[in-house]
């Protein structure tokens, strides 16, 4: 029964100082505007993102337009790395410049996988099988 009181007193205790030690941060005037940074660098990152997949040769080449949707997924900004998914849209199922291949109308929906660092594009898959960079079928070890 004793060190139950004493567990109970240590944990009031906790709490009172938690309280004081938040309650005293001022956080707006943290050196570092959380909301402000992700914001401007949500919107750069998915520019960047947005203008490569569209100038891509998959989307390109038959993509609609209308259907592209790009979210960021993960990011370390203190890394500058930003890890993007879109998905969007394509009139005849495959992958790159499909110009001379005979292909009947299969519209297709695809997944795209973006890794941004620096602001460059370093990485950009398709479906988990086509490394859009490279223009090669992904493999274990390419991808």
């Amino acid at each position: 029964m004793f060190f139950k009181g004493i567990i109970i007193v240590a944990g009031i205790i906790l709490v009172a100082i938690s309280i004081v030690v938040l309650t005293s941060y001022d956080f707006q005037d943290s050196p570092i505007q959380f909301d402000e940074l992700s914001s401007d660098n949500s919107k750069k990152m998915i520019a960047i993102a947005k203008q490569f997949i569209v100038s891509s040769p998959t989307f390109s080449y038959d993509g609609i337009s209308d259907t592209l949707e790009i979210e960021i997924i993960s990011s370390n900004v203190d890394d500058s790395k930003f890890f993007l998914k879109g998905k969007f849209k394509t009139l005849h199922a495959g992958f790159g410049n499909r110009e001379n291949l005979d292909l009947s109308e299969d519209i297709t929906l695809h997944t795209i996988d973006v890794m941004i660092v620096d602001g460059k594009i370093i990485s950009a898959v398709i479906d988990n099988q086509w490394d859009e960079l490279n223009q090669i079928t992904c493999n274990t070890a390419t991808c």
